[in-house]
């Protein structure tokens, strides 16, 4: 009996298909696995209670809200996205009426486990100072967070660093002041009082910070 076959290129093709298919073609989810981002602001001294994120792709057909948590004057919460390129994070800050406070957005690439740290300024639309909120995959905080010193003694800071699985770690931090005349710091966190004032104490891992405030008194 003669049997009718398809020309070797339309078997080609269909063989082609499947293979698309079978190996992560255009019916399978292009966002790919999440990635996890830890999201912190210091908001003290600002009129902010409420954060809110929203992130925006392409490929994302229905933005992903969050609402970031704040106590005592910082702003630390996650968020999750869907890894890939593109996405844009627009955050938008409420003071206790409701009312927009600030405003910000970033645009980045997302990938599963560790993504570089980055610094978003939210713009004040009523008269606040700009908040710069960072997200990354690491967490600093510094404690005491608001320490008193005397001017020639030592306060002794130090830092716990959690990562985006909430999983506390270590690794070299970098310690830095904002105003040397009211206080210096050394590599191990140790503060000395240079003069009277406050001023803001700042440890940096992997491009995250996290901050204390030392008040130096005569």
């Amino acid at each position: 009996m003669l049997q009718l076959r398809p020309p070797f290129s339309s078997v080609s093709a269909a063989l082609a298909t499947m293979l698309l298919v079978a190996c992560g073609g255009g019916s399978v989810d292009p966002r790919g696995d999440p990635g996890t981002l830890i999201v912190r602001a210091d908001v003290a001294g600002s009129s902010v209670v409420t954060l809110v994120a929203e992130v925006t792709a392409p490929d994302i057909p229905t933005a992903l809200t969050f609402n970031i948590p704040i106590a005592g004057g910082v702003a630390s919460g996650t968020i999750t996205v869907p890894a890939g390129s593109d996405r844009t994070v627009a955050l938008r800050a409420y003071d206790d009426g409701g009312i927009r406070t600030h405003n910000g957005t970033v645009t980045i690439d997302i990938q599963p486990g560790a993504n570089p740290s980055v610094a978003i300024v939210l713009q004040p639309l009523t008269g606040d100072q700009p908040i710069v909120v960072t997200l990354g995959s690491f967490s600093i905080t510094v404690t005491p967070l608001s320490p008193t010193v005397g001017v020639a003694s030592t306060v002794q800071l130090s830092v716990s660093i959690i990562d985006w699985t909430g999983t506390p770690t270590t690794g070299p931090v970098s310690w830095a002041t904002n105003d040397p005349g009211i206080a210096t710091v050394d590599a191990t966190g140790l503060v000395t009082g240079a003069g009277v004032g406050s001023t803001k104490i700042v440890a940096t891992f992997s491009g995250a910070a996290g901050s204390a405030t030392v008040s130096v008194t005569q």
